[in-house]
């Protein structure tokens, strides 16, 4: 009777050995030229695609790039770290991408790995080469291919997650129960919720954990993004093991403007929550019905944190996320009607609010709350309660005033615009807040009288 263990009677497939792909050890790859003649050469790594399909990384003109087009075919072989086990991947070429999110994926891989190793200014990536996997086999067939031990069991946490999020009844228990879950349930400690504007035109944060500034409001052009960036505007996740400038974002002209003394050019900026020097970073775009809607940014100080099983993970949990964010938001912006009038603070200290009609920026007693769309809702709510007296307001009320506040007709992202002003106004701690006080209905509490200027 055979004693080989169930696991390995089956036959061996490409999800078996993708993390192998990662360039610990360097995959080994062997073209042969029309006059029988090997070539062997050692990639950075090699991407996983599907079962069917890795991707290699076309770095060099050289003896190698002629052999593939010549004759299509390679041997790739790979080992683990762990237990010296190979194996053998015989690979049809297929084709070369030099755009698109294939290419976007290995060029951030590259940029990680020749950072690390000092050859940034070497290692050029000129295309992705496409593969299809027509077999593979272990080297040594006794040996099995051990697993390695994960830092939390993912599937039981995104389980768990899941299950929080599916339960959350208003905008402000998803984002708690996502952000807490990442942490407890997935042992992940840094973390940002980027959201696209109304425009499509940048990216402001919604959420963080991990940070000494949370950032809620933070802006940032799309351009400017780095990492979030590239995988919300290829659609696929984007993961880097090691630290690159290449993928860094906002920290760099931040720090030079410190530098330079230009502390006002800071003054009506939120600051960028996030990692001086990750080791490790993924980004997953959040969709929902069909369209990206932000991107979920994590961290870490320590090289190769994630894996292709925490890409898997967050793409699903991150779904969820972005089609509860949706839904969620439809639900507060029921025609509710306006709270009864109470009664606004007639004493402690008066807060001062400037109101620059220009970009909607905001200052409470001259310190910067912030701009945008939340800076002209946050500019009405208190010119309507110091008119008033009223502190309670409703969603459709606001909706109503749609073209003074700028919000768009197509996707105004009203409800989550208040859950950001709600946590901005928590952190900065002013005397101002937004409470939420009915399906609908808000409300603005101050600790003292309010004033308003209009600067310009």
């Amino acid at each position: 009777m055979s004693t080989t263990p169930q696991t390995e009677r089956r036959a061996l497939k490409l999800r078996d050995v993708r993390r192998l792909l990662e360039g610990v050890i360097p995959p080994a790859m062997c073209s042969v030229g029309t006059d029988g003649m090997p070539h062997v050469n050692y990639l950075s790594h090699a991407e996983y695609i599907d079962e069917e399909h890795v991707a290699l990384t076309y770095q060099f003109l050289n003896r190698a790039r002629a052999n593939i087009l010549a004759t299509g075919r390679v041997a790739l072989s790979v080992e683990d770290p762990m237990s010296g086990v190979s194996v053998l991947l015989q690979l049809r070429y297929l084709r070369t991408d030099t755009v698109g999110p294939v290419y976007e994926r290995l060029r951030a891989k590259l940029a990680g790995i020749a950072a690390q190793t000092g050859m940034e200014r070497v290692f050029h990536l000129r295309g992705a080469d496409l593969y299809r996997v027509e077999s593979l086999r272990k080297l040594d067939p006794v040996r099995p291919l051990p697993g390695m031990a994960p830092r939390c069991d993912l599937a039981a946490g995104v389980r768990r997650l899941s299950e929080q999020l599916a339960e959350a009844a208003d905008l402000r228990s998803l984002l708690n129960a996502f952000t807490q879950g990442l942490q407890q349930d997935l042992c992940i400690s840094h973390a940002i919720v980027w959201l696209l504007d109304e425009h499509g035109q940048g990216l402001f944060t919604l959420a963080s954990i991990g940070y000494e500034q949370a950032g809620s409001g933070a802006e940032l052009p799309l351009a400017e993004a780095g990492l979030a960036g590239v995988a919300l505007r290829e659609n696929v996740p984007i993961r880097i093991g090691h630290m690159s400038q290449m993928y860094s974002y906002g920290m760099s002209w931040r720090a030079k403007a410190e530098q330079l003394g230009l502390q006002a050019a800071m003054a009506d900026t939120i600051p960028l929550p996030g990692l001086a020097a990750p080791r490790s970073q993924l980004a997953v775009p959040l969709r929902a019905r069909g369209r990206s809607v932000g991107a979920l940014l994590v961290e870490s100080e320590n090289d190769q944190f994630f894996s292709y099983d925490d890409e898997d993970a967050l793409t699903a949990i991150g779904a969820q996320l972005a089609q509860g964010l949706a839904a969620l938001h439809k639900a507060e912006l029921i025609d509710a009607p306006a709270p009864p009038t109470e009664r606004t603070p007639t004493s402690g200290a008066a807060l001062r609010i400037r109101h620059y009609p220009r970009d909607h920026s905001v200052f409470v007693n001259d310190q910067y709350l912030i701009k945008g769309v939340a800076g002209a809702i946050i500019a009405k709510l208190v010119r309507d309660q110091i008119a008033s007296g009223r502190a309670g307001f409703s969603t459709r009320e606001l909706r109503l005033a749609g073209d003074d506040l700028r919000l768009p007709e197509v996707q105004d992202n009203l409800g989550v615009r208040l859950l950001l002003l709600e946590r901005r106004l928590a952190e900065r701690d002013f005397g101002l807040r937004i409470e939420r006080s009915g399906r609908g209905q808000y409300r603005l509490s101050a600790s003292g009288p309010l004033e308003i200027v209009a600067a310009d």
